[in-house]
């Protein structure tokens, strides 16, 4: 008996569905390793850790930043045959990954950085991925991507963003396919956040490089970290735009107000401990970040905008020292690709930040993201 193409893609979803329960990682506590691993050290990143059990296998826990408990739990292995048979529990992912489906620009950026391009299979929301040289699948919107698409594709792993409102994935998790929960932009540094590239490194089989890559970007942060050390002073600094009727502003605590702690700057809103943005009114802003030193903004434009475009959005912002005074800087994410280079180069987005608020040190190398607005 012959069946049509519907029939085969009701057959194939039933059989990822019955094997949900066998690649689903929320709640899963079981573990089929024995015995004390060497654990992986990890010297920012505060929510992963990763023990290495032999030389074939790696255990990886991810802590849950919104509340207790665990995230997710995964034991990589390069030679499936080291892992005891057992029911349940862990998700067992063969590594490297040769057929993934990537959710982000982000993680593409460094999948291809480190010279795995060919292990990716599939994508979401293609038209914002700049790295990518060859065809791949485009599986749609991040939020609710196509999951027949996803379904004929049948990555051996998908790597997503979690959300605090949606750290489940119910739907994908239907599919039986291994998810992996990529939550490092929660991490509460910039040094944090990059160093969860040896994680991506051993998923994609490039541990040394992925390495190497952090121990340089390391080096280089911490040096441009020194050169502004013995600074006299710490420019204010104002974020963003008005969107809507709301004005985010980075937090001190967050991984940008701590990056610009490390540009020997500050944000204008110091009692503002977030570990995230804070949502603020146009009074709140304008009261406490009107005489700012400097104004970052990011954008998204075919040209770069100018100060008579950003002034045209709001009557207020003529009114902000930084904008009378042409300090107003901008960052066009259409062309630098700020989103999808920055999280795993902090130090390329520092170089930036102390070439504009400290010109004294005299930097010489080319800004990275951002241009003075005209």
């Amino acid at each position: 008996m012959f069946r049509n193409k519907t029939d085969n893609r009701q057959l194939l979803l039933s059989i990822l569905v019955a094997s949900a329960l066998l690649f689903s990682c929320g709640g899963n506590t079981t573990s089929p390793l024995q015995g004390q691993g060497d654990t992986i050290p990890m010297r920012y990143a505060k929510n992963i850790t990763m023990v290495r059990y032999g030389e074939s296998v790696v255990e990886v826990k991810l802590k849950n930043p919104w509340g207790e408990g665990l995230l997710g739990t995964y034991i990589l292995t390069s030679d499936p045959e080291a892992i005891p048979p057992y029911e349940g529990g862990t998700p067992v992912i063969t590594i490297p990954l040769q057929n993934a489906l990537v959710f982000t620009a982000v993680h593409c950026g460094l999948i291809c950085e480190l010279g795995m391009e060919e292990s990716i299979g599939g994508v979401c929301e293609k038209q914002y991925i700049h790295c990518l040289t060859k065809s791949v699948v485009d599986c749609g919107n991040g939020m609710s991507p196509n999951q027949e698409l996803i379904i004929q594709l049948h990555p051996d792993a998908m790597l997503v963003s979690p959300f605090e409102s949606n750290t489940g994935h119910d739907k994908l998790g239907q599919l039986g396919i291994p998810i992996i929960e990529c939550a490092e932009y929660m991490e509460p540094t910039s040094l944090g956040r990059a160093e969860w590239m040896k994680f991506y490194g051993l998923l994609f089989g490039k541990e040394k490089e992925a390495n190497e890559l952090f121990d340089a970007l390391v080096a280089r942060y911490d040096s441009l970290k020194n050169l502004v050390k013995a600074a006299p002073s710490r420019p204010r600094i104002l974020s963003e735009q008005l969107y809507g009727n709301v004005w985010y502003q980075p937090g001190v605590c967050s991984t940008v107000g701590q990056l610009y702690a490390d540009a020997k700057a500050q944000t204008a809103f110091p009692d503002c401990r977030q570990s995230g943005s804070a949502p603020l009114s146009v009074e709140q802003v304008y009261a406490s970040a009107h005489d700012a030193d400097i104004w970052l903004i990011r954008y998204d434009a075919d040209t770069p905008k100018t100060l008579a475009q950003l002034a045209s959005e709001a009557d207020i912002y003529r009114r902000f020292e930084a904008f009378k005074r042409g300090q107003v800087w901008g960052c066009n994410t259409r062309t630098s690709y700020f989103y999808e280079r920055s999280p795993f180069h902090p130090d390329r987005f520092l170089s930036d930040v102390i070439q504009i608020t400290h010109p004294e040190v005299q930097l010489q190398e080319p800004m990275h993201f951002y241009q003075r607005l005209q």
